[in-house]
C-alpha cells in the first residue's frame, strides 16, 4: 500500500479548482491501490470557479495567498479549519460563504507550531466582493457572510483588520489575538455592516483595537482586552453601538478606552474597566466612552479611568464619558476615575472621572462614586452645556473644585446633588462659574473642616433660584465672585433669616466677595426641585435586628413620610430585599423617624437606607446607607438612588 502523504492542491491559473482536486484524488486509483483521506489539503493561488472546502479534506493549509476571483463563490463547510503559513492571506474579490454552527465552528488560524499575533495576513474583502443581503431584522439572506467562525493570530503587514470587510454580516464569530483590529468594517447608509453576537478580544491596532467601523450596527458582542491608540474596544463613525459588553480595553495615548465614536448612537452597553493613559500626549479623553456629535443613552459605565502615569502635566478628561456636541442621557455612571499628577479637571462628568461634557446636554443620568485627582468636577464637569435632572451622589474631587458638579457657562437645573465632597476651595456639592443654577437640591455635601467651602460655590454672576440648600458643611453657599449674586426664592431648611445668613459665606464674612441676595426665601422645599433625601440615618445592628433612626425632614408642612429599604446582595440599587418580619423592601413607615427591622440572618450582609416622600407622591433619592457585614457594621457615605 502506498504511504499516506498530504495532498497538495495547487490551483492552476487556467484550470477549474474542482478538476485539480479530482485529478489528485484519482491518482491512487490509477495505481490500483486504496488511500485514506489525506491528513491535510494544501491550497494557494486563484480560485476561478465555484469551490467548496469540505470538512472531509480539512484542515486546509494556505501555502500561498488564496484569491477568490470576481464572480466566483468559495463555500466553507461547518467544522473546517483553515491554517495560514507565514504572511499568507485570503482575498475575496467574489463571494465567501463561511457559515459554521454553534457545534461546528469554522476556524481561520496560524499554521505555526507556536502561534502568535501577526503570523498571517487576514481575510480581505475587496471593493468587488459580494456583500451580504439581509432582511429587515438583519438576518442572512444571501451573499458573503461569516457566521460561527473563529479568526486568530492574523494581522501581518499592517492589515486594516483580521477581517477587512464592507457591508458584511459577521455573526457569532470569535476574533482573538490578532495584531490588527479584530474587525475592520465599512458599510453604507443603505447597506450597513453588521457585527453581532461575537467575542472580540486580545486584538490591537491604531484605531479600534477590537472593531473599527463606519456605517454599521455593532450589537450583542463581548469586546474585551483589546488595545489601540484610539478606541481601545471600538472605533465607530456613523454607526449604532448597542447592547455590547465592553470591558478591559485600553489606549496607550489616545481617546476612548472602551469606545471612540463620532456621529453615532451608543446605547444599552455595559462599559467597564476600560482605560486611557497619557504616555505621549498632553491631553486624553474618555476612559470609558469618547463621544463626538453622538447620542449616549442608557449605558452602564463603571470603573473606567483616564490617567497620566508618565506625564505629570497631562490633562485627563472624562474617566467615564467624554462628550462633545453630544447628548448624554439616562446612563448610570459609577466609580470612574480621572487622575493627573499635575493638573486634572473633571471627575464624574467633567474633564475627569465619569463624564466630561463640552457643548453638550447631560440629563437624567445617575452619577455615583466617581472621583478626580488634582482637578474639578468629581461628578460632572460641564462647559457651555445643559446639565439637568441628574442624580449626582457620593462623588469627590481631591485638590479641586466641584465635588459633584463643576459647570462653566450653560445651565444647571433640576439635579439632586448630595453626599459629594471636595478638598478644593470651591463647591463641595457644585461649583458654577456664570452657569445659572435653578431648581436643584443640594443637601449633605461636605468640604474640609475650617474651610470656606460651600455646598454650592459661585463665581461670575449666575442666577440662583428655587433650589433646596441645607445640611452642607461647612457652608451651604459660598460666594467666590466679587459681585453680588441674585439668590432669591431658595429653601434653606429653616425660616430664620439669621440662621440662613450663618449658612452663607459672602461679603458679610469677607468684604472682597459679593453678597448673596437670598431674601425673599421659601418656607418649604421648592416644588420645582427634586424632593430632598433624608439625612442622618444611623443603625444599631444586633444579631437578628437593626434599630434605625434618622433626622426629621426639615419641612413645616404636614404630609411627609419615609420608606425603609433593605437588601443583602449589593450596596447599589435596586434594594429589593425580602424575608424580614416587617415585610419585603420597601416598607412604608409613615412619618416616624425611627424603625426596627427584625428577622435578619446573622450570616448575611445587610444594606439599609431610607427615602422620603411628600403628599404629592414624589419620592427622594436615598439617604446614606448603613451596612452590616458578617455581624459587623459600618457607615457608607455614598448615597444611592431609588429608581
Amino acid at each position: 500500500m502506498l504511504a499516506r502523504t498530504p495532498a497538495k492542491h495547487w490551483i492552476h491559473p487556467f484550470l477549474p479548482v474542482r478538476v485539480i482536486l479530482l485529478v489528485t484524488l484519482l491518482l491512487p486509483v490509477l495505481s490500483m491501490d486504496v488511500r485514506a483521506v489525506p491528513s491535510r489539503t494544501d491550497v494557494g493561488g486563484p480560485i476561478i470557479s465555484d469551490t467548496t472546502w469540505s470538512l472531509t479534506y480539512s484542515p486546509y493549509i494556505v501555502v500561498e495567498n488564496v484569491e477568490v476571483w470576481q464572480g466566483v463563490t468559495l463555500t466553507i463547510e461547518p467544522g473546517v479549519t483553515v491554517k495560514f503559513n507565514s504572511w499568507k492571506k485570503l482575498q475575496v474579490n467574489g463571494e465567501l460563504v463561511a457559515r459554521g454552527t454553534a457545534s461546528k465552528l469554522i476556524t481561520f488560524t496560524s499554521n505555526q507550531a507556536t502561534p502568535a499575533p501577526g503570523d498571517w495576513g487576514n481575510i480581505e474583502f475587496t471593493s468587488t466582493a459580494i456583500t451580504t443581503t439581509m432582511d429587515a431584522e438583519g438576518n442572512y439572506v444571501s451573499g458573503s457572510v461569516l457566521q460561527y467562525c473563529v479568526v486568530r493570530y492574523a494581522g501581518h503587514a499592517n492589515a486594516r483588520g483580521a477581517i477587512d470587510a464592507h457591508s458584511l454580516l459577521i455573526d457569532h464569530c470569535t476574533v482573538q489575538n490578532n495584531d490588527a483590529p479584530g474587525v475592520y468594517m465599512i458599510g453604507t447608509q443603505t447597506a450597513p455592516g453588521r457585527i453581532t453576537q461575537g467575542i472580540i478580544s486580545g486584538n490591537s491596532g491604531y484605531g479600534g483595537g477590537g472593531i473599527n467601523t463606519g456605517y454599521s450596527m455593532v450589537s450583542g458582542n463581548t469586546i474585551n482586552g483589546n488595545s489601540a491608540s484610539f478606541g481601545g474596544g471600538i472605533y465607530a463613525g456613523y454607526s449604532t453601538v448597542i447592547s455590547n459588553t465592553i470591558s478591559g480595553n485600553s489606549t496607550d495615548y489616545g481617546d476612548g478606552g472602551g469606545i471612540y465614536a463620532h456621529d453615532s448612537t451608543i446605547s444599552d452597553n455595559i462599559v467597564t474597566g476600560n482605560s486611557v493613559s497619557a504616555t505621549y500626549r498632553g491631553s486624553i479623553f474618555g476612559g470609558g466612552i469618547y463621544a463626538l456629535r453622538s447620542e449616549v443613552t442608557n449605558n452602564a459605565v463603571s470603573s473606567n479611568s483616564a490617567s497620566d502615569s508618565e506625564m505629570l502635566d497631562a490633562y485627563t478628561h472624562g474617566g467615564g464619558i467624554y462628550a462633545e456636541y453630544s447628548t448624554v442621557s439616562d446612563n448610570t455612571v459609577t466609580s470612574n476615575l480621572a487622575t493627573s499628577g499635575y493638573n486634572h479637571e473633571g471627575g464624574g462628568t467633567g474633564t475627569g472621572g465619569g463624564i466630561c461634557a463640552i457643548h453638550s446636554t447631560v440629563n437624567t443620568n445617575t452619577i455615583i462614586g466617581n472621583s478626580t485627582e488634582y482637578g474639578s468636577g468629581g461628578g460632572i464637569y460641564a462647559s457651555s452645556s445643559t446639565v439637568s435632572g441628574n442624580t449626582v451622589s457620593g462623588n469627590s474631587s481631591h485638590f479641586g473644585d466641584g465635588g459633584g458638579i463643576y459647570a462653566s457657562g450653560g445651565t444647571v437645573s433640576g439635579n439632586t446633588v448630595t453626599a459629594n465632597n471636595a478638598s478644593g476651595p470651591r463647591g463641595a456639592g457644585a461649583y458654577v462659574n456664570s452657569s445659572d443654577f435653578l431648581s436643584n437640591t443640594v443637601v449633605g455635601n461636605s468640604g474640609p473642616s475650617g474651610s470656606t467651602v460651600g455646598g454650592l460655590g459661585i463665581d461670575g454672576t449666575p442666577q440662583v433660584h428655587y433650589n433646596n440648600f441645607y445640611g452642607n458643611e461647612p457652608y451651604d453657599v459660598t460666594v467666590v465672585s466679587s459681585r453680588d449674586i441674585s439668590g432669591t426664592n431658595n429653601y434653606w431648611g429653616t425660616v430664620s433669616s439669621v440662621d440662613i445668613l450663618a449658612q452663607v459665606y459672602d461679603w458679610y464674612d469677607d468684604s472682597y466677595r459679593g453678597r448673596f441676595l437670598y431674601i425673599p426665601y421659601l418656607q418649604d422645599p421648592s416644588p420645582d426641585a427634586p424632593f430632598p433625601p433624608p439625612t442622618g440615618l444611623t443603625a444599631e445592628f444586633q444579631d437578628s435586628s437593626a434599630i434605625m433612626s434618622w433626622d426629621a425632614h426639615p419641612s413645616f408642612t404636614t404630609g411627609y413620610g419615609y420608606k425603609v429599604y433593605y437588601d443583602s446582595d449589593s450596596s447599589l440599587p435596586p434594594y429589593g430585599g425580602t424575608g424580614l418580619n416587617e415585610g419585603d423592601s420597601p416598607i412604608d413607615v409613615g412619618n416616624q423617624t425611627s424603625y426596627t427591622l427584625t428577622g435578619l440572618d446573622p450570616s448575611k450582609d445587610y444594606y439599609l437606607t431610607i427615602t422620603a416622600y411628600d403628599n404629592e407622591g414624589r419620592e427622594s433619592w436615598y439617604s446614606n446607607v448603613e451596612w452590616r457585614q458578617g455581624g459587623y457594621w459600618t457607615y457608607l457615605p455614598v448615597v444611592l438612588k431609588n429608581r
